[in-house]
C-alpha cells in the first residue's frame, strides 16, 4: 500500500464550519419549536374563553356541529334575530358580505329569535348565513339574551378576540360605516363582558324547563271547559278594559274606552279573527297539551307567542321588539317585558284580581271565570 492510499484524513485539521453548522440549525430549530410551542398554546387557550360563552358548542344551519376553534383568534359578532322581524331580514343581507369580507378577522354566532328550530335553520338558509348557531331555546342562547338584556332585534354583540365587549351596537357600524366598521373595532378598548355566565346559566335551564305541572296541564287538557263564560274588566294605561269570552260560541266581544272588541275564535281552522282598538286581529293558532301558539298580525304589526305551559314561560315577538312572559301560579306572580319595557304583576288566584306595573303602564284588572293562562293567551288585547 503507497503512501497516498494509505494516508489518513484528518478532519480535526479542517475549520469547524461543519459544527458551527449545526450549532446554528440546532439553534434555529430550538426556536421554531418554541415559536411554535407558543402559537399551540395560545391556539389551545383561546377557545376556553367561547367555551364560557357557548358551553354546548356551535353548530351549522343543516344542525353539524361546528368546531369552537373557528373563533379563535377572531373578533365575534353575537347576532340575535330572526325571520318574522322585518328589521332583521333588511340588516342580514347587509351582515353577511360585511363577514365575508372580513372572515380572517371576525366570525358571527347567530343566537335565534325565530319561531321554532325549523324557522331557525330555514332563515339562516335563506339568507345564506354562513356562520355557525346555538340550539334553538338552548341554555345558553337564553342565558345570552338575558346577559346582554337584549330586548330587540337585530342586535349584534361585538366581542375581541379574548372575549371582551366591544360594543353592543355593532349592526349601526356595518350599516352606517361597513368600511371602517372592523377598524373602529379593533382600536377600541375592550371593557369586561356585563357579569359572568354563572350568573345567567339558570336563564332558561333545563330544570326549569324539565318541570311539569301537571295542575296546569289538566286545566289545558279540558279546557277549563266549565264555565263557559268569563270576564276580564279595569284599567290598563288609564283605558278602561270590559272583555268577555264565551266559550260556547268562541266569542271575544267587549270595548277598550269606546272602541269596540269583536273576535271570533274558529276552532276548525284554528284562527283568531276580529279587530280592537281600531285595529285588525288575524292570528292562527296551534294546540297542545304542552305548547299554545299564535302566529299572524295584530295593530298592522307581526305578533308571534310560544307558550310552554310547563315551563311557564311565553317567548315571542311584536314587530320587532321581543315579548316574553314567566308566571309563578302559586306565588301569583307574573313578570316579562315587551323591548325595554318590563312587565311585573301580582295575581291573587282568590279574588281574581291582576294587578301591578304592564309594560310601563300601570295594571288593575278583575279577572272572573278566568285564570291567568287566559290573559296569557290573549295577552295581544292588552298590548296596545
Amino acid at each position: 500500500m503507497d503512501s497516498k492510499s494509505s494516508s489518513v484524513i484528518n478532519y480535526s485539521d479542517r475549520p469547524n464550519f461543519l459544527s458551527e453548522d449545526v450549532m446554528y440549525m440546532r439553534k434555529a430549530l430550538c426556536v421554531l419549536v418554541l415559536i411554535l410551542g407558543l402559537s399551540s398554546s395560545l391556539l389551545a387557550q383561546t377557545p376556553a374563553v367561547w367555551k364560557e360563552l357557548f358551553p354546548l358548542g356551535l353548530i351549522n344551519s343543516d344542525g353539524k356541529s361546528v368546531s369552537l376553534e373557528t373563533l379563535s383568534g377572531k373578533y365575534v359578532g353575537i347576532y340575535f334575530a330572526g325571520q318574522w322581524c322585518s328589521g332583521c331580514r333588511a340588516f342580514s343581507p347587509q351582515l353577511v358580505p360585511f363577514r365575508n369580507n372580513h372572515v380572517d378577522q371576525f366570525e358571527v354566532v347567530y343566537v335565534s329569535s325565530d319561531k321554532n328550530k325549523a324557522a331557525q335553520f330555514a332563515y339562516m338558509k335563506e339568507v345564506g348565513m354562513p356562520w355557525p348557531t346555538l340550539e334553538f331555546r338552548s341554555a345558553p342562547a337564553l342565558s345570552l339574551k338575558s346577559r346582554f338584556e337584549v330586548t330587540s332585534i337585530p342586535t349584534l354583540i361585538v366581542l375581541s378576540p379574548a372575549g371582551e365587549l366591544i360594543t353592543r351596537d355593532g349592526r349601526a357600524d356595518v350599516q352606517n360605516s361597513p368600511a371602517d366598521a372592523m377598524a373602529k373595532w379593533q382600536g377600541t378598548s375592550p371593557s369586561p363582558l356585563p357579569y359572568s355566565f354563572a350568573a345567567s346559566s339558570n336563564a332558561g335551564g333545563s330544570g326549569r324547563l324539565a318541570y311539569l305541572d301537571r295542575q296546569v296541564i289538566d286545566e289545558v287538557n279540558t279546557l277549563r271547559a266549565i264555565p263557559k263564560q268569563g270576564w276580564i274588566q279595569g284599567t290598563v294605561g288609564g283605558k278602561e278594559y270590559f272583555v268577555a269570552f264565551d266559550r260556547t260560541a268562541w266569542t271575544i266581544k267587549g270595548n277598550v274606552g269606546d272602541k269596540p272588541i269583536d273576535i271570533k275564535i274558529d276552532h276548525d281552522k284554528k284562527k283568531i279573527q276580529g279587530y280592537t282598538h281600531d285595529s285588525g286581529v288575524d292570528l292562527t293558532f296551534t294546540w297542545s297539551t304542552e305548547e299554545y301558539g299564535l302566529e299572524g298580525d295584530v295593530y298592522g304589526y307581526p305578533y308571534w307567542l310560544t307558550i310552554n305551559w310547563p315551563s311557564k314561560n311565553a317567548m315571542g315577538g311584536l314587530s320587532c321588539s321581543m315579548l316574553e312572559f314567566n308566571w309563578d301560579m302559586d306565588a301569583g306572580v307574573i313578570t316579562g317585558f315587551l323591548a325595554d319595557r318590563k312587565a311585573d304583576l301580582k295575581y291573587d288566584k282568590v279574588s281574581g284580581r291582576l294587578t301591578g306595573d304592564f309594560f310601563n303602564r300601570k295594571l288593575d284588572l278583575q279577572i272572573t271565570n278566568l285564570d291567568l293562562h287566559d290573559f296569557i293567551q290573549h295577552a295581544y288585547l292588552f298590548l296596545k
